[in-house]
């Protein structure tokens, strides 16, 4: 199917943004989806041409300059001083809608479509400019429905109703929210929000809420500043998960995620390997999967009650292959 003239013109532009370096003709007719169907160079250039003139009727800098390419004298780039927007405030529900969109984005089609246009900059030996921020990411389809859900009445200011188990619980209860922010900590996702029955803020697990439906469009509290959403959210899941300091002596070549999780790493040889010795602070439950996940290759320290839980996980999965 032939590549539609608006998607021609942002797949040049994302093209042309992810670069430092000037493009040369050539190259981006390599690179861009939509300039292959041309006939030849000239009908090519052609189109090329009008493409970049409209891009600056509509205010897109594109900056001319040398090109790294062999007998191309001449590159285009879009630079990032003049094409970033200037920093944006935020309300909780927007950032709350937002943080939805990016992980949809990120899980989607789109992804892939992403990777791609990334994967033939590296290709053509350009480095594209990453965005250094971190990603979450939601795993359960069920669990993205109802993130979904939520971001749409926080959009819309509207109250949700939901059944919530919490934990250690059997039976679930029935809860009215008007919710403010939705978001993750430590991989895990939540709502904040003013529960209606309690008249008090309060967060819950997205993975422990089912049966979500939106209700009346009305707000009986104002939303807080997005500072003291964060910060509810933060207490509470330090209240009810906390970090544990820990030691996790890591072999060489192994472990990544612990020694990406790391605050400090000394090295050091253990068990007749080298390896390691790594500080890091996280929940106890997932801290405990990671180590065990590792099998020989990582080996928990510290502190006791990690040591266990370790052993524990090891122990089932044992039983469980016999």
């Amino acid at each position: 199917m032939p590549t539609s003239k608006s998607q021609r013109l942002v797949n040049l532009v994302i093209c042309l943004r992810s670069t430092n370096a000037f493009l040369s003709a050539g190259e981006i007719r390599r690179m861009v989806q939509g300039y292959d169907d041309c006939e030849n160079d000239a009908a090519y250039l052609r189109m090329f041409e009008r493409d970049k003139r409209e891009l600056r009727d509509a205010g897109v800098p594109l900056e001319q300059g040398a090109s790294l390419a062999p007998g191309s004298p001449s590159g285009y780039r879009i630079p990032a001083h003049g094409y970033e927007l200037p920093d944006i405030a935020l309300t909780p529900q927007q950032a709350g809608v937002l943080a939805i969109a990016a992980e949809v984005w990120r899980e989607g089609e789109r992804a892939a479509r992403a990777d791609g246009a990334l994967a033939k900059l590296t290709a053509a030996g350009i480095d594209p400019v990453h965005d250094a921020a971190a990603t979450v990411s939601v795993t359960d389809p069920a669990e993205l429905a109802t993130a979904a859900l939520i971001a749409e009445a926080i959009a819309e200011g509207s109250t949700v109703t939901f059944s919530h188990t919490p934990a250690g619980a059997a039976d679930p209860a029935a809860r009215r929210v008007e919710p403010w922010w939705a978001g993750s900590r430590h991989g895990h996702w939540y709502l904040v929000g003013h529960d209606l029955d309690r008249g008090e803020p309060r967060t819950f697990r997205l993975v422990r809420i089912s049966d979500v439906r939106l209700g009346r469009v009305a707000r009986t509290v104002p939303v807080p500043p997005t500072e003291r959403v964060l910060a509810l959210l933060d207490d509470t899941v330090t209240r009810l998960n906390p970090l544990l300091e820990a030691t996790v002596w890591a072999a060489d070549g192994h472990a990544a995620e612990l020694r990406a999780m790391a605050r400090s790493e000394t090295p050091a040889e253990r068990f007749g390997r080298p390896g390691s010795d790594l500080e890091v602070a996280a929940p106890l439950g997932e801290l405990s999967a990671l180590v065990a996940a590792q099998g020989a290759d990582a080996v928990a320290l510290r502190p006791a009650e990690l040591r266990v839980r370790v052993v524990s996980i090891l122990t089932a999965a044992e039983e469980a292959a016999r």
